[in-house]
């Protein structure tokens, strides 16, 4: 078998049903029940539109899978542009080696700037990384990362809890259930007035904020500053990382540094975590810099050229989890 025996082409929904348990496989996600219903959130029901994919098959059979998740970002100049970001890809381990994961990439590449997307990004780990890197992906910038400890001691059990953080989250009393909260489309309106108005951003909507927040097993909260949601709130969820508690700060979408400064320390009080992580490319207000850490971001050019590396305005509700 070679690889010139290998058909490819645009993914359809009857494929699913052999996809699905390949990416189980390849990720390690076979004993994980929210995994079919996370993807069907991420693909399916994205406020962005549904993810283009591409898949491999040798004699009828699917070997191989790419997918680029849907977003929208907003330029310097108020424009939109579309994006997308490289996310699921898998190959039958019987097939590994022959360049099924280059061939997918980039033929959804190609078929993406025709269709005049504008560009890839995405944050890949370091045995990712320089497959993307030969394939015309830059490096852009190192995402800056922040954190707030909740209180001296943290600053040792945050140490000690440099491993992979849990996927799925922990429940917390803090704050209100985002997807319910989100249900209003008023909440979101007001809170939207907040929102990031400067640098390359995604572009926030109520329909982008209710889909980001409504998987059930990732449990994000809404903390308002007050009642009244024009006076600002954070969404925020908990994750256990090795002997901490994480709470992992995805939108401070508040009026001035103050109001987020005193968001942030009330949800720790209330939510009992060691401490919190945000990005300081966006809204950061009272996380302190964490120097020399933080996720690579990665672009490529599809129809149009990736912005300057200081005018990304990034928050974990960004980069996190996909």
């Amino acid at each position: 078998m070679q690889a010139k025996d290998l058909v490819v082409r645009r993914a359809e929904p009857t494929d699913e049903p052999a996809v699905i348990p390949l990416l189980q496989a390849a990720l390690g996600k076979g004993d994980d029940p929210n995994y079919e219903a996370f993807l069907h959130w991420k693909h399916r029901d994205n406020a962005f539109g549904e993810s283009p994919a591409w898949v491999a098959l040798h004699d009828d059979r699917i070997v191989g899978y790419r997918t680029f998740l849907r977003w929208e970002f907003i330029d310097g100049n108020g424009r939109k542009v579309r994006a997308v970001r490289a996310v699921d890809t898998a190959t039958d381990p019987a097939y590994q080696g022959m360049g099924i994961f280059r061939r997918l990439t980039l033929q959804g590449v190609a078929e993406l700037t025709l269709a005049g997307d504008g560009l890839v990004f995405n944050t890949p780990n370091d045995q990712s990384r320089p497959g993307y890197l030969k394939m015309g992906w830059s490096v852009a910038r190192r995402l800056p990362v922040g954190v707030l400890p909740a209180r001296p001691r943290s600053l040792r059990t945050m140490v000690n809890s440099r491993v992979p953080a849990a996927m799925w989250s922990q429940p917390t009393t803090a704050g209100l259930d985002a997807v319910e909260a989100f249900e209003d489309r008023s909440v979101a309106d007001a809170l939207l007035t907040h929102a990031p108005s400067q640098g390359y951003r995604t572009n926030r909507t109520p329909e982008y904020l209710a889909w980001r927040t409504a998987f059930g097993p990732l449990r994000y909260r809404l903390l308002l500053a007050t009642t009244d949601p024009a006076e600002g709130g954070m969404v925020f969820r908990l994750r256990q990382r090795g002997v901490s508690v994480e709470a992992v700060v995805l939108e401070q979408l508040v009026p001035d540094w103050r109001t987020g400064t005193q968001l942030m320390r009330r949800m720790l009080k209330e939510t009992g975590a060691d401490y919190a992580i945000g990005l300081r490319t966006g809204p950061s207000a009272g996380l302190l810099p964490l120097v020399g850490q933080g996720p690579l971001l990665t672009t490529r050019p599809l129809a149009v050229s990736p912005p300057p590396v200081g005018d990304w305005t990034l928050t974990l509700g960004d980069v996190e989890l996909f």
